[in-house]
């Protein structure tokens, strides 16, 4: 194990063997920012810990080697993002609460923008995203320009409306893989010939909780609005993200469901 090396402010400095170990067990490409931060605990000490932000997701993890995650959850779990004086900020999500002050309020920034930034591309600025960033005067303007409720923060040219970032995002969420058949025939089939009509049928093959987050990842969408099946038996968990997108969805106009009980 290697001993961890400190910053001149105190944090734990994050080693190219660190870096390294890190990347073998978080996929390298998805990941967007690695500092040392100082992380309360219960016992109400402060303990150094390396925070890991990658696409959709945010690591806890020991500053030693080999690189072992403590903590993880998906940005759309978070319920909570408070920033307070010091650099610090306080993550409430659906299972426990996090109090983390960073070195500089440049880290504190960049991680604020990302998460809310995530979040608009996953929601695609629908009024149903959640408005979970609350922030102290100092907070600057870089990390406030990414509201998911921004009118500005997301392109619209997205291939069919971003579908498959929400897609890819919420594999995540489900702790599922993300099919990238689903993300190529979107992006590259449905896009080209402007379909608004989505065919659950071009996924048939697919086992019901691929098809149960394909349906959920529709509910944000503003490219479908259309949605097919017929003569394919789909389970209960697809059937209720039908009735959730359905109630969320501003786009979807039409619902064909056809001896698909």
């Amino acid at each position: 194990m290697a001993s961890k090396e400190i910053t001149a402010s105190g944090f734990v400095s994050v080693s190219k063997d660190i870096t390294e170990s890190i990347k073998k067990i978080v996929d390298k490409s998805s990941i967007k920012f690695v500092h040392g931060i100082k992380l309360d605990t219960k016992s109400g000490k402060t303990e150094d810990r390396i925070l890991v932000l990658t696409t959709w997701r945010l690591y806890f993890l020991a500053p030693k080697t080999p690189a072992k995650v403590e903590n993880t959850f998906n940005f759309l779990e978070i319920r909570a993002l408070n920033s307070q004086p010091e650099h610090q900020v306080i993550i409430d999500t659906d299972k426990s609460s996090y109090s983390l002050r960073f070195e500089s309020r440049e880290h504190l920034n960049h991680v604020v923008s990302h998460i809310n930034f995530a979040l608009s591309r996953i929601f695609n600025n629908s009024i149903f995203a959640p408005s979970i960033c609350h922030s102290d005067s100092d907070l600057s303007e870089g990390s406030r320009k990414y509201s998911p409720s921004s009118e500005t923060s997301v392109e619209t040219q997205r291939a069919c409306g971003g579908f498959s970032e929400t897609y890819s995002a919420l594999c995540d969420y489900n702790g599922i893989s993300c099919k990238e058949e689903v993300q190529w025939d979107v992006d590259t089939i449905y896009h080209s010939q402007d379909n608004r009509e989505f065919n659950l049928l071009d996924f048939s093959h697919l086992e019901s909780r691929d098809l149960a987050v394909i349906v959920a990842s529709m509910a944000y969408n503003t490219w479908f609005t259309k949605l097919y099946c017929k003569d394919l038996r789909i389970g209960s968990e697809v059937t209720e993200q039908v009735l959730h997108t359905v109630s969320k969805s501003s786009s979807l106009e039409e619902i064909t469901l056809e001896n698909a009980g």
